[in-house]
């Protein structure tokens, strides 16, 4: 017979998190009706330049940044307490990571030129099979280039490596800025607990990332200093049963509405 505590806790963590779910739910809605919204004035100024004033262009650009900003502010909520309560849920598929990760590069790279950074994507072989879980991991990428990008400074570079190996593959996501705070990577690379923020930008995207790492099968190791900020990924390389490899094309989930919100979600502006 169940601990009759045992079972209100866990009915009380269902409500807190179905609260939670409900509260991102009801956040996300009006959100993506501003940003599709912003996305079509966008869209209007594309095709016609010079219909808005400056003051209007900036305007539109102020709503999709803090919009884009409260989407992933919710988001982070809902990872953060589920990775508290439960740990990350992981669906395992076969992805092919050096074109999978180009493609990232490719879709994020104008996000960080605006910025005055430059990102650039080198891969030691041409295919590598692993298997994870293209969300989780795609959450862990752009994270870490969005970090990259805002906290390395403007006009420097950011550089995405990806080195191969026999059984496991080294993803390194690099940049030239004054680096992370080390007291922070101190308390990553340990994995201590996540505790309330006492500065901005204190690490509660880094701590996601390395739950879901956690959660993947991946380790990931941070490293500060006045040249810059490294994070160093080791990703198992997967193959089925058989030895062979069963990969699903990922056009169709990076051109997705989804995709392109989370990317705008990653790179707005963190004022």
């Amino acid at each position: 017979m169940d601990d009759p505590k045992t079972v209100q806790d866990q009915d009380a963590q269902r409500r807190e998190q179905a609260f939670l779910s409900g509260f991102c739910q009801d956040m996300e809605s009006p959100l993506n009706v501003i940003l599709t919204g912003a996305e079509f004035l966008a869209e209007a100024a594309r095709c016609s330049p010079g219909c808005y004033t400056p003051q209007q262009e900036h305007a539109l650009q102020s709503i999709q940044d803090s919009a884009a900003v409260l989407g992933r502010m919710a988001e982070n909520i809902l990872d953060a307490y589920q990775c508290l309560s439960a740990g990350a849920a992981v669906r395992p598929q076969a992805v092919e990571l050096v074109s999978h990760l180009e493609r990232l590069a490719q879709l994020v790279a104008p996000c960080a030129a605006r910025q005055g950074v430059a990102l650039a994507f080198s891969a030691g072989a041409q295919s590598l099979a692993v298997m994870t879980d293209r969300i989780l991991a795609d959450r862990v990428v752009l994270n870490l280039l969005s970090n990259a990008v805002y906290h390395g400074g403007a006009r420097g570079h950011v550089w995405m490596e990806l080195e191969p190996g026999e059984d496991k593959h080294l993803l390194r996501v690099r940049d030239d800025g004054p680096g992370l705070l080390a007291a922070l990577a101190d308390r990553l690379n340990s994995e201590q607990p996540f505790s309330p923020p006492s500065t901005r930008g204190s690490g509660l995207g880094l701590y996601l990332c390395r739950e879901f790492c956690k959660a993947l099968g991946w380790h990931m190791y941070i490293t500060g200093s006045p040249q810059g900020t490294s994070v160093e990924l080791t990703i198992p390389s997967g193959w089925d049963a058989a030895g062979e490899l069963h990969s699903s094309p990922v056009s169709a989930m990076l051109e997705a509405d989804d995709m392109r919100r989370m990317v705008q979600r990653e790179f707005a502006q963190q004022k």
